[in-house]
């Protein structure tokens, strides 16, 4: 039984992806993998490496033709099972494959999985034979024993069925235990039936060493947990924790398993950096972070955590992970007003980020200046509001830089159902999210302190010159400062040994001076 894999977003990460091919290759299904990449012959997964970097002609519905949407649905209808795993900006590409591939074979069965069918399962349902809601590692090995075995999908716990048009609800399924996360496979992360599709050419191929470094270079990213007991009104998750209180809870498996893991990667992959994509990397109990901060020094590597949260930042947990690896951390702080961080809900208010950013500051000597995430052009905070961020942001003590983000209303969050508009939402599925944002004179103020904090003087002068014309639009200096935020990162990730936000070429250069300083040294 041939079973196709695809993942829908631009690049090969897939995380939660590789997780559930890795179980159903341990389960012994033949899987190939499929990653959407819009030209391989390029540097990253959008293009070119400034690309990615600003958003610029980046994208979620790039195959918008219908010819290489035939030419993907010709391939995938070879199959006996395809199984898509969609976010709900991706929904409108994915049903159009989903149609073309039962036109072309009647019999093939189509699983979704993901966001889009957990939050959308009426929508999901109407163009799949089932859906995955929540968690889909042991739900997708079901499915495939029972397509290989010729059983009904009636029942499939775990799932929603649509069996020649009559719609199942099934009942749900338990969330694995702590002890069936530590005996699942480790993920799928291999050349091994790995495929991408380049919408640039309208083909299928195999995903070679050349293209794979050039898309992620000497970094491996992972999660070690799942769950999050926040309720950012942003963010879907409070759909996930009130369909099952256990989505709420942090479940992973132990440190040594994600030792373990890394070094299986290391055997096969040139690897210098790991990301961690943790909801909340800080949200453990100090005791197994100081196991993970034992193990981890055992890989040699240096670690990033791109998700955790300021409300969980804690000196002495800092002081484990800075000595066991940890080179750069990034966060969400949102806004800098206590009444927007109310607006999204946020557990840390303006209190909790600057107590975090002097904490943060006492590290200054061992990581990058760390990130905070900050999110804009929303239409209903005021130019006031905004203003006390900028304020707030002056006041803080240490280094930090900004990540600047355009706020949009994402299918599934508070903040697109509080609208209670269906056409509305329908709308967002089609949507493009960048990360690139308005250039505005008021937005391009805040942008300085990714790069900068003004003196008292200086900021004095720029809000003089923008007032009255905070919605102007600088586009140019928006660009302007947008590279020189890149450098002054990229001279601050140098200092403490971190290329692993550099072009691939600039990783693989440190990666060979890396391995012949252990020569050196082991002689």
């Amino acid at each position: 039984m041939k079973v196709y894999a695809v993942s829908m977003d631009r690049n090969i990460l897939s995380i939660g992806f590789r997780r559930v091919v890795a179980v159903a290759k341990k389960a012994g299904f033949d899987v190939d993998s499929i990653y959407f990449l819009d030209d391989f012959r390029e540097n990253t997964h959008s293009g070119s490496w400034w690309r990615q970097k600003t958003g610029e002609g980046f994208g979620v519905n790039f195959i918008s033709d219908e010819e290489k949407v035939n030419a993907l649905a010709q391939h995938l209808s070879k199959g006996d099972v395809v199984a898509f795993s969609v976010m709900s900006v991706q929904r409108n590409l994915c049903k159009a494959l989903c149609e073309k591939v039962k036109e072309l074979n009647p019999d093939i069965k189509i699983i979704l999985g993901s966001y889009h069918p957990t939050i959308f399962p009426e929508d999901a349902i109407e163009f799949a034979d089932a859906i995955a809601i929540g968690e889909g590692e042991l739900i997708f090995v079901d499915f495939l024993n029972r397509v290989k075995n010729g059983e009904s999908l009636e029942g499939l716990e775990g799932t929603w069925t649509n069996i020649k048009g009559k719609i199942t609800k099934n009942p749900d399924r338990e969330l694995m235990t702590k002890e069936q996360m530590e005996d699942r496979a480790l993920m799928d992360y291999t050349l091994d039936n790995n495929y991408i599709y380049s919408a640039a050419d309208e083909n299928v191929i195999p995903l070679t060493e050349k293209i794979f470094y050039k898309q992620v270079g000497t970094v491996y990213n992972t999660i070690w947990s799942v769950g999050c007991p926040y309720r950012c009104s942003f963010c879907s998750q409070d759909l996930l924790n009130d369909m099952n209180p256990e989505y709420a809870q942090f479940r992973g498996p132990s440190p040594a398993y994600m030792i373990n893991e890394i070094k299986e990667v290391q055997k096969r992959f040139a690897i210098d950096y790991v990301i961690f994509y943790d909801s909340d990397f800080m949200g453990r109990s100090l005791e197994e972070l100081k196991e993970f901060g034992r193990l981890f020094p055992e890989t040699g590597l240096k670690f990033i955590l791109s998700g955790t949260n300021p409300a969980t930042i804690r000196e002495e947990k800092m002081k484990v992970l800075t000595d066991a690896g940890l080179v750069r951390i990034k966060m969400g702080f949102e806004s800098g007003n206590d009444e927007m961080l109310e607006f999204f809900k946020r557990p840390a208010k303006t209190k909790d980020l600057r107590k975090t950013t002097q904490i943060l500051s006492k590290f200054k000597d061992k990581m990058v200046a760390p990130a905070f995430e900050m999110i804009i052009d929303n239409p209903l905070e005021s130019k006031d509001q905004l203003y006390q961020t900028i304020d707030f942001l002056h006041s803080l003590n240490g280094p930090f830089t900004l990540s600047l983000f355009s706020m949009h209303f994402m299918p599934g969050t508070a903040l697109s159902r509080e609208q209670g508009d269906d056409k509305f939402v329908a709308e967002q599925f089609d949507k493009e999210y960048m990360f690139s944002y308005k250039p505005h004179a008021l937005n391009n103020l805040l942008s300085v302190f990714a790069i900068l904090k003004p003196s008292p003087f200086l900021l004095k002068i720029l809000k003089k010159f923008i007032s009255g014309k905070e919605e102007k639009k600088f586009p140019k200096l928006k660009t302007f400062l947008y590279r020189a935020m890149l450098i002054r990162r990229a001279i601050d990730s140098v200092r403490f040994g971190d290329y692993s936000n550099f072009p691939a070429w600039v990783m693989f250069g440190y990666h060979k001076s890396r391995l012949l300083r252990q020569n050196l040294i082991s002689r």
